[in-house]
């Protein structure tokens, strides 16, 4: 965009250079699709030695990537001032991780891997500045993932011994649970496509069967989170779209409880000192069911050991083979016998995330993302606009949702090259612009609690 005052200037008033904007960031979007779902190293699971030095060809992605992400956003520059004002709680963590080689352990690993969150954030950000129509994005998106889980399919049945494991199908993936991650996106991306009333028998018959092709590859991963996580998810999204059709009485009360019971929740996490062990034992009768009741202890008496800055991000875990953390640990126990670099994340995004960048950060983190899921319901229920912009609007909200759930079996919060991570951000940056895509100002929302139409 190129402006004078008193006179306005566009590339649609140049010849020929009318779609470069829309161009620029379609061409971002196809290699962010590419970059997040397929990699540059498919099929590899790569050594500790590796994850330790990165992979140069990825650096080179991402920077061209975060270079050209620069242009869309000046191309773009209407939509970011407001986005990054409701946006700062995101860019605040990307600068504090950045900020934290000041306090690491190891400062040159620190600066690295926090230099890729802000590139990420950088990226991501310029993708939802150039949405101009959620409905249109959504369909995109919906067709993208789709191609992504029928080539997992191929790789899968083609070449078994590339995609499966004994533990599940895992595609063109590392293990299962990436696998996992990558089915629930789709299944939720299809099913709310599917659902926002399409004119076209033919639209209809698409959306079954992307969201078909969908549950049959998350069945396939056997990832028992992942398949929980996206069946709940579905019984979530039928309740709020209850909940708008009924009018303002039936959703203030669906809010009011998911609210409540949201609050209860974390009010019961932060009352037990984010001890998993001790929640999980009143919750189930057993602190080992999970298998992860002895590295939850060892994260979270890491956390507390730096609690308010914490070791840096990055700096904890995959540091250099004599420097792996568990090292710590006496032998004897599963996890001090377990083979060094095997293990590379606390299994639980709140406790990885005050180890790196400590407990304040990390109650950042989750307020900012629960601020971003409040403003997604209410633009659902209260926000009179298309059924295809409000299943866009749901179908990012679930995900929020789920990824606050499901960071607390693994850990993706703000966890960088993490593939759940990869998917929710541009969602955060989109659920910031929030009214912004609303499709006119008429459609705005008067959060009157008025019926829905």
């Amino acid at each position: 965009m190129i402006e004078a005052r008193g006179a306005s200037l566009t590339f649609r008033d140049i010849p020929g250079l009318a779609h470069v904007p829309a161009a620029l960031h379609s061409l971002l979007a196809l290699l962010f699709l590419l970059y997040c779902f397929i990699g540059t190293n498919a099929f590899s699971t790569t050594s500790l030695t590796q994850r330790l030095e990165g992979n140069p060809l990825d650096r080179i992605v991402v920077l061209a990537m975060a270079t050209l992400a620069i242009v869309v956003l000046a191309l773009y520059w209407r939509a970011v001032p407001g986005m990054a004002l409701r946006s700062l709680g995101v860019l605040a963590i990307a600068g504090i991780a950045v900020l934290s080689m000041l306090w690491s352990d190891f400062p040159g690993l620190t600066l690295r891997r926090a230099i890729l969150l802000a590139c990420f954030t950088l990226i991501t950000a310029a993708l939802a500045a150039g949405v101009r129509d959620l409905r249109s994005a959504h369909t995109a998106f919906c067709w993208g993932i789709t191609a992504i889980v029928i080539l997992n399919l191929i790789v899968i049945f083609a070449m078994p011994s590339l995609g499966v494991d004994d533990l599940g199908a895992k595609g063109l993936y590392s293990q299962k649970n990436v696998a996992g991650m990558v089915g629930m996106a789709a299944v939720l991306a299809t099913a709310t496509w599917t659902a926002r009333g399409h004119r076209d028998g033919m639209n209809v018959l698409f959306g079954v069967a992307m969201t078909a092709i969908g549950i049959a590859f998350l069945i396939l991963t056997r990832s028992k989170t992942s398949i929980g996580l996206t069946f709940g998810a579905l019984a979530i999204l039928g309740i709020l779209a209850f909940a708008a059709r009924s009018g303002p009485t039936v959703a203030l009360a669906v809010v009011m409880a998911g609210f409540l019971g949201l609050f209860a929740g974390l009010a019961f996490l932060i009352a037990h000192d984010l001890d998993m062990n001790a929640i999980t034992l009143i919750l189930f009768g057993d602190a080992s069911f999970t298998g992860r009741d002895e590295l939850w202890a060892f994260a979270r008496k890491s956390m507390f050991e730096r609690p308010w800055l914490g070791h840096g991000y990055g700096a904890f875990w995959d540091v250099g083979p004599g420097r792996d953390p568990l090292l710590r640990l006496e032998p004897g126990s599963w996890l001090g016998d377990v083979e060094l670099g095997l293990i590379n994340q606390a299994h639980n995004g709140y406790l990885q995330l005050g180890i790196e960048l400590g407990i304040p950060v990390t109650i950042l983190a989750v307020f900012t993302v629960l601020c971003l899921i409040v403003r997604g319901v209410l633009l659902c229920l209260l926000a009179r606009m298309p059924r295809g912009t409000a299943a866009g609007f749901a179908y990012m909200t679930a995900m929020l949702v789920l990824f606050l759930l499901h960071n607390f079996t693994e850990a993706s919060l703000f966890m960088r090259g993490i593939v759940l991570f990869n998917i929710v951000l541009p969602m955060m940056f989109l659920l910031a612009r929030g009214r912004d895509l609303l499709p006119s100002p008429a459609a705005r929302p008067s959060f009157s609690m008025g019926k829905l139409p």
